[in-house]
């Protein structure tokens, strides 16, 4: 395995495909990228702007440009020297008829279906009828779509997927966009000749009745997409009823998930995998274990979302994580925790009420577990309630039921791993069990004896027929619970300050220490050093850069606490009846700081999107327009106010500078420190972007290219550089040296180096971070800078100094030369350029 000294994550669609990437290469090449990462490249769905929706996992997608687009794209990656990473999506396909093959045929022929077992299916009967799927996806009840309209409707025409020569194959159920197919013998069931299209169809227009007959006699049911959350009978990605469950522990389901994919890997076209949401899968450890087997000399990595005391798995196969992890960690950094009290209070003063996050979490957890996956909970809790008596217990099924939900929201991460087959608990898995349980029972003293039967459950104390299952199933539902309910509920209802309201955060903790950040480089370095770094990618709530300015309002509370006072008064013009609430007001002043300047359509769709996401005051499902008018109106009425885009440039005169600065220190921080970075597209610049769809807005790769270039092959002079900030060339400067660096020196870098702390000494000294990679690298990183004062470059470091190892260093990024062996002053060694990346070039 060749482990990448860095990946490039492109998004694919149909107007970015193939071709547009193997355009880019020559670009990425230039600035030093290793290995090309690319999001979805299979078969999804029509218009697919993510690829996460796979509808044939059997071959290329056609509007990425196919077999031929991708050889093409491999062929110029390969010239360039660079390699191809993919992500993959195991865990779930697009449930889109007629577009996916493999749904089809279960749509039409039920459990006897040869993919049947390819999805987490339970069937269900209605009287004598044969066993059903429901497909929430009717606008009005079945009734009212059969007694007023045509919108569902019977159609002939040549098969999806092929004719089986059966007369039913050419019919199918028609509604809007939606196509379903008919069961063999349905028609002639119901009194239909399928061979007689123009008297079925006049049949079926004539009298809805014999329609209603006919989709009695399907292996689907289509139902008020209403009922999906509280009715539906298969496994789903989170509360998205169009993605369905796989089940790759299914050999020869992951044999054909995997087949295209593991082509290309043994045909040498693709050398790594990105694993997408590893956590929904039922046995994440037998999955990577298949996976190592089928490609053991690819780069793998998996999107493992971990708390923050939580551990990667050491017994998965695999090269690491896609590195959240990092990027809470780094920005951590840029935080100054003694600014917690003042948060607090100023969120207080805003709401009008003290808020304890634990709690939010909580509330929110239990609301997603009872609303968005109740059907997923009442088949959890059929289950336990026949564990319960096949135990002999008499416990109520109500207390089951709240002892299960308990549980569930005590759970501090996503998941356990524990696996049915294995006698051995992994200790961690033990601990969040036990805990999560004496959680349950410290607030519930009344579900005594049901936890204790869930804890023995989920511990394998407790054996019996369909226990397995039941643990199976309760770790597989956990995730979405803590998905759903804290990255999609909990980070856009706790608004006290979002720049830590990340994937895999804790908002409710502020700061990093520089000696925790050493630590945890150090443990990566020895147990991880292949994993994957990120500090942007599609997932984020915001990007790097947002974050970044964000960060520099922990070093000002007393001008924060001064603009959220001032911009409560103006944002008193614009409210209306129904809102916006005060913590959508603060979220919007955060978000218009961090993404300035910012036009009205993103920053529209983005707090209507915060709005529906926390729950509170709207919602996805059950929305509240008027609410929603007045948060639209307010927002738009806040960004023509002459007031209040004063109060942001005035903000943004301070902000700004240091910003920039904590931007390229942490962009430093990730492409020097252990592990593999990752640069999200586009992110070579400063980037403003929102969470998606915002952050995939088109990428102008060719701007950047003529930036790259305009900097030619040696370090350009510090002034021309710094002249053209507002251009982003100081952090294309910076990404372009180090990506450079990490490719011609793979061992000061790479799985065997060595990682050395260093420590500054001075008036000024908590505000760096230093370290030497390999002996021979060494990086120099500001930290909390809004506390050096000064402009972007000027910033006083007073009689603050680092020792550097003997010897004669040079820093890449301005050509300046540094003799080592004692202490340098930081006023001189960043004069030129607010960082410092050097190498060693001559011994002591």
């Amino acid at each position: 395995m060749t482990v990448p000294s860095s990946t490039y994550r492109l998004q694919l669609h149909a107007a970015f495909d193939f071709r547009d990437a193997a355009a880019a290469v020559p670009y990425l090449a230039d600035l030093g990228v290793s290995h090309l990462y690319l999001s979805p490249t299979l078969a999804s769905a029509p218009g697919s702007r993510h690829g996460y929706d796979v509808v044939d996992p059997s071959r290329l997608d056609d509007e990425l440009g196919g077999d031929e687009g991708f050889t093409h794209l491999s062929e110029a990656v390969h010239r360039a020297g660079m390699r191809l990473v993919l992500d993959l999506v195991p865990n779930h396909v697009g449930l889109l008829s007629p577009h996916n093959p493999w749904w089809w045929d279960v749509l039409r022929h039920g459990p006897d279906s040869r993919y049947a077992g390819h999805l987490d299916i339970r069937w269900q009967r209605r009287g004598d009828g044969p066993p059903q799927v429901l497909l929430p996806h009717l606008a009005r009840p079945l009734d009212d779509e059969l007694a007023d309209g045509d919108a569902l409707h019977l159609e002939h025409g040549e098969p999806p997927h092929g004719d089986d020569g059966h007369a039913d194959a050419r019919w199918r159920v028609v509604y809007h966009e939606h196509a379903w197919p008919v069961r063999p013998g349905s028609l002639a069931a119901v009194g239909l000749d399928g061979d007689d299209v123009a008297g079925t169809v006049a049949t079926v227009e004539a009298d809805r009745g014999r329609l209603l007959s006919l989709l009695l006699e399907q292996h689907h049911r289509p139902v008020h997409w209403r009922r999906a959350n509280a009715d539906l009978n298969y496994r789903r990605f989170f509360d998205i009823t169009t993605l369905g469950g796989l089940r790759v522990e299914d050999p020869a389901v992951f044999a054909d998930v995997h087949r295209r994919t593991l082509e290309l890997v043994e045909d040498g076209l693709v050398d790594g995998l990105r694993i997408d949401h590893p956590d929904g899968l039922r046995d994440p450890a037998g999955y990577f274990e298949q996976l190592r087997a089928a490609a053991p000399d690819a780069w793998i990595v998996a999107e493992k979302i971990l708390e923050p005391d939580e551990r990667p798995r050491a017994s998965w196969p695999i090269d690491g994580t896609v590195g959240y992890e990092f990027a809470n960690l780094v920005l951590g950094l840029y935080i100054d925790p003694r600014s917690e009290a003042v948060l607090d209070d100023l969120y207080a003063q805003t709401v009008g009420h003290r808020v304890d996050y634990h709690q939010v979490v909580d509330d929110a957890k239990r609301e997603v577990v009872t609303s968005l996956f109740a059907a997923e909970l009442a088949g959890l809790h059929q289950q336990l309630i026949d564990l319960a008596e096949a135990a002999g217990s008499v416990t109520d099924p109500d207390l089951l039921r709240d002892a299960l939900v308990e549980t569930l929201v005590c759970l501090p991460v996503y998941r356990t791993y524990v696996r049915a087959d294995e006698a051995d608990l992994d200790d961690d898995d033990r601990a969040y069990v036990m805990g999560a349980v004496a959680r349950a029972r410290a607030r519930r003293p009344d579900l005594d004896e049901p936890l204790d039967l869930i804890c023995e459950l989920l511990l394998l104390e407790q054996g019996g027929d369909g226990s397995a299952d039941f643990v199976m199933r309760f770790q597989q539902l956990s995730g979405p619970i803590m998905a759903k309910g804290v990255e999609d509920t909990v980070f856009y209802r706790y608004l006290r300050f979002v720049a830590v309201n990340e994937v895999g955060g804790a908002p409710h903790h502020l700061g990093t220490s520089v000696a925790a950040f050493h630590s945890a480089n150090q443990l990566r370095q020895r147990d991880w050093p292949a994993t994957m770094l990120t500090t942007s990618t599609h997932d984020t709530k915001r990007s790097e850069d947002v974050r970044a300015r964000l960060a520099v309002l922990s070093e000002l509370p007393d001008l924060w606490v001064r603009a959220v006072q001032e911009w409560g008064e103006l944002a008193a013009r614009h409210r209306g009846d129904r809102g916006p609430a005060p913590e959508h007001e603060l979220l919007l002043l955060q978000t218009l700081v961090g993404a300035w300047p910012l036009d009205a359509e993103r920053a529209v769709a983005y707090v209507l999107k915060a709005a529906r996401e926390g729950k509170h005051h709207s919602h996805w499902i059950d929305g509240d327009p008027r609410y929603e008018d007045d948060l639209e109106a307010a927002t738009r009425g806040l960004l023509a106010d002459t007031d209040a885009r004063a109060l942001i440039t005035r903000l943004l005169q301070v902000v700004l500078p240091a910003g920039r600065l904590t931007s390229l220190s942490q962009t430093l921080l990730k492409l020097t420190s252990p592990g593999v970075p990752d640069i999200y597209q586009g992110t070579e610049l400063w980037d403003l972007s929102l969470v998606d769809p915002d952050n995939r807005r088109p990428v102008d790769l060719a701007h950047r290219q003529r930036l790259l270039g305009d900097l030619g092959p040696d370090a350009p002079h510090p002034v021309d550089l710094l002249a053209r900030a507002s251009e982003g060339l100081p952090k294309l400067w910076l990404t372009a040296t180090a990506l450079r660096l990490r490719r011609e020196r793979p061992d000061a870098f790479g799985p065997g180096a060595t990682y050395t702390p260093l420590y500054a000494v001075g008036d000024r000294q908590d505000h760096l971070v230093a370290f030497v990679r390999g002996g021979e690298v060494l990086t120099v990183a500001p930290r909390l800078v809004a506390g050096l004062g000064g402009g972007f470059v000027d910033w006083d470091w007073g009689d603050t100094a680092l020792a550097i190892p003997g010897g004669r260093w040079r820093c890449h990024l301005t050509g300046h030369v540094v003799d080592g062996g004692g202490q340098v002053l930081l006023r001189d060694l960043l004069a030129a350029f607010p960082v410092a990346l050097l190498t060693r070039v001559e011994a002591s």
